[in-house]
């Protein structure tokens, strides 16, 4: 038993993420400037999700502010200044707070259903007898405990 213990330490030790040093390219704060800033060049994306080649040069203009250690708010401003009629933030989603609240009332309503399903099958399993089928099986009973005397 303890053979086992001890393999299935070695395995969840084996399986464990090893922890990897991020690259200059894939900093913290260079992946949470490009996610949360609306790319001018793909409507409805935003500089991370975007495939424009001028796209992936602000990316790599990101990527050298921050290596140079300019602050997350004058970065947003070199790249508003790029282009003033457009508005980079993302704005909120006003009603974010419904699909989770479905998904919560849509699983207790599924689970509400199951449960009485069941609830009901073993119901109807443990049923009593009729009064006929009843008194057919005591019948039954006397002639097999006779049979035994």
């Amino acid at each position: 038993m303890s053979r086992l213990a001890a393999a299935a330490v070695m395995l969840l030790l084996g399986c464990a993420a090893e922890p990897t040093q991020d690259s200059p390219s894939e900093s913290r704060q260079v992946q949470t400037i490009v996610r949360n800033t609306a790319s001018p060049f793909c409507p409805g994306k935003t500089l991370d999700s975007c495939p424009s080649p001028k796209a992936a040069e602000w990316r790599q203009d990101i990527n050298e502010w921050v290596a140079e250690g300019v602050p997350e708010a004058e970065i947003r401003n070199r790249l508003q200044d790029r282009v003033p009629g457009f508005d980079l933030t993302i704005p909120p989603v006003k009603w974010g707070w419904i699909i989770p609240m479905l998904a919560v009332a849509l699983s207790t309503l599924w689970f509400v259903v199951m449960a009485r399903r069941v609830r009901k099958r073993a119901g109807a399993t443990r049923a009593s007898p009729s009064p006929d089928a009843e008194d057919a099986l005591n019948a039954r009973l006397d002639e097999e405990l006779a049979r035994l005397e």
